[in-house]
């Protein structure tokens, strides 16, 4: 048994060695499979009245200071165990950014992967988007503070609130009893 063990993990340690590669090493096998297409290319794409689905996998915070029209957003971290909820047709023509271009990149190998037919990179990422000055959609902005509260109504506020706990720690001390 213990022979039997030290052959498998042997037979692992082999395999592991003969597949690591470099960060180079996996964009260049990428760009062999993903189609790559400039920030001005994929403007003008748009611009021709083409409708791909647009797909952001950034995260949360670089999402939320802007991104193009009409996309969709599924960070990177989570985008093999979602994209098939957001995205069923995976027949859709796709376009996918990140940043820089090159979390696209391997994304795109993930969701060629995963079965999507046409899944394109746009090269240069948000940053060469924003650089180019392309049309960004950004979040509302959060509404202005409507100045200082009134004193009383947040006494009153606090008054109910406390209230609602006294009454609380009445129903936990009498079901404990």
């Amino acid at each position: 048994m213990a022979r039997r063990n030290r052959e498998l993990k042997d037979r692992k340690s082999e395999k592991r060695e003969l597949t690591m590669k470099s960060r180079e090493d996996l964009l260049s096998a990428a760009r062999e499979d993903i189609k790559e297409m400039s920030v001005d290319e994929v403007n003008a794409y748009l611009e021709d009245g083409n409708t791909p689905v647009l797909l952001d996998i950034r995260g949360l915070d670089e999402w939320e200071r802007g991104h193009l029209k009409g996309a969709i957003h599924i960070p990177r971290g989570v985008l093999e165990t979602e994209v098939e909820d957001k995205l069923p047709d995976k027949t859709a023509e796709v376009i996918v950014y990140c940043a820089g271009g090159v979390r696209s990149l391997l994304g795109g190998v993930s969701l060629r992967e995963l079965g999507y037919e046409r899944v394109i990179s746009m090269d240069g990422g948000f940053g060469d988007w924003e650089d180019a000055r392309h049309p960004v959609e950004t979040p509302p902005a959060p509404e202005e503070d409507e100045g200082p509260a009134d004193p009383e109504l947040l006494n009153q506020e606090i008054e109910h609130l406390e209230s609602r706990l006294e009454a609380r720690k009445a129903r936990l001390q009498k079901s404990n009893s």
